[in-house]
């Protein structure tokens, strides 16, 4: 289903247009303001779907067969908008022509299924010291998998063959640090690439944490004077910003549609057709081998279908699908003026409270600020927000622990380890997060900044 989106949106964006009413007026009790309307400022972490994406969604069902198995009509149409969604994915971010778009259940998935992938080739991976967990732990375990070898053992000496996976893992995968300024130091990058056999980077096209935007073509136009492949996680940048891997020198490009309104369990890993065509499949089962032989050899083909084990999720498939038309429809400079203007709002008053501690700055200010109140409590902050004004954030360490300890200072973490490993996780490092979305006006800004003088006084 097309939705003329444009014909609701002149100079400002409507956000009522854009999402259903239950969504937008999605009624609560607060302590405070008695029912009111729920204020979303969780949007890092996942969005509400589009309206144009609902209708998309329930409309697919009344035809929704079996993918690439039957001869139905159902299962007809069905393979066609979910062969049609790869091709949208791929000029969206500007993929090589004969590039995969292979379907994941989110960006985590897509960094596990390269892992697996390059878990098979020599040379170390290189992750920055900002990226999400996800980005940086799948490298660890598979290549510390990868260096233990043929290695088996009863189940209960698994304990110590897991450590023996994370201990050899970490020795494969090297960190590049950001300076003083929160930024990466090209300087620096570039002699890792010189000085180790790195067969990958990794980096996060934008931080879930600060909204840092690195530089990513520079980047790349690096990691391929080496001879290494250039991986970037999107999930946090391409619902704000466009992205052409072919002018970025991006080989790779993960991504989940939670990220981007179309919260149906869709993502996808995006890469070139040669890279892949090398592999069996991470995942293999049913629907994506055309035949195998009495001898039990398995037949490959070298097509994006593959890589498809299983029935495909051709729901977040059509869901990815519309998310990403209705984002065109909009266009990236309408997105922009709409959440700045909201972003710098608090910003703005943040700053200038005396009581709050912001751990970004203002060139590196996106859509997400992060900040404690100072002699508070990051996760009682965030609760008070949510019960007593209706505002939902998010407090914790965003799976960036490397990021927190720097942002935090601190510079041992043994008592933490100490607290964890007896069941406390309060003593996790936490800060809390406010990240804006077009589900969001100013109002919201405007309710958030009064939730944060009641707190402060």
């Amino acid at each position: 289903m097309k939705i003329n989106i444009m014909k609701h949106i002149k100079n400002k964006i409507q956000t009522k247009k854009l999402f259903s009413k239950e969504i937008i007026d999605f009624q609560i009790k607060s302590k405070r303001l008695g029912l009111t309307k729920y204020v979303n400022l969780d949007n890092a972490a996942t969005t509400p779907p589009f309206l144009s994406v609902e209708k998309a969604v329930k409309d697919f069902f009344v035809s929704y067969g079996s993918v690439h198995r039957g001869a139905g009509v159902k299962s007809k149409i069905s393979t066609s908008l979910y062969e049609e969604s790869r091709q949208v994915i791929k000029d969206f971010v500007g993929a090589p022509k004969d590039s995969y778009v292979l379907f994941t259940g989110n960006t985590t998935g897509g960094i596990n299924t390269l892992a697996y992938f390059f878990s098979f080739l020599t040379g170390k991976v290189a992750v920055s010291s900002i990226e999400h967990s996800s980005s940086w732990l799948p490298w660890l375990k598979t290549e510390g998998m990868k260096e233990i070898g043929s290695k088996r053992v009863e189940l209960n000496k698994l304990k110590n063959l897991n450590q023996k996976i994370q201990s050899k893992g970490n020795k494969q995968v090297l960190f590049y640090e950001i300076d003083e300024n929160f930024e990466f130091d090209l300087t620096e990058i570039e002699s890792l690439l010189k000085n180790n056999k790195i067969k990958a980077l990794v980096l996060t096209a934008c931080s879930n944490v600060t909204g840092y935007c690195p530089d990513i073509k520079t980047v790349g136009e690096l990691v391929h004077k080496y001879g290494a492949y250039f991986i970037v996680d999107a999930c946090q940048y391409i619902q704000h910003h466009k992205i052409d891997m072919k002018e970025m020198n991006i080989d790779f490009l993960v991504a989940s549609g939670h990220k981007f309104y179309a919260p149906y369990g869709g993502g996808f890993l995006v890469g070139q057709k040669d890279f892949f065509d090398k592999f069996l499949p991470y995942q293999i089962g049913g629907g994506n081998l055309p035949y195998i032989s009495e001898q039990g050899e398995m037949l490959l083909q070298n097509k994006e279908q593959a890589h498809d084990s299983g029935t495909p999720n051709a729901v977040g498939a059509v869901a990815v699908m519309q998310a990403i038309k209705t984002l065109k429809q909009i266009g990236y400079k309408q997105i922009n003026n709409h959440e700045q203007v909201i972003t710098k709002k608090v910003f703005d008053y943040l700053k200038n409270n005396p009581k709050i501690k912001l751990l970004v700055s203002e060139k590196h200010l996106n859509t997400v600020i992060p900040f404690v109140v100072l002699f508070q409590d990051s996760r009682e902050v965030a609760e008070r927000l949510n019960y007593e004004f209706g505002i939902g954030v998010r407090a914790g360490s965003f799976c960036t622990y490397r990021l927190l300890r720097r942002l935090l200072n601190i510079k041992n973490d043994k008592q933490i380890i100490e607290e964890v490993k007896k069941g406390n996780t309060k003593a996790v490092p936490a800060i809390i997060r406010a990240s804006f979305g077009l589900c969001n006006e100013e109002k919201d800004a405007d309710r958030f900044i009064q939730a944060i003088k009641k707190i402060t006084e």
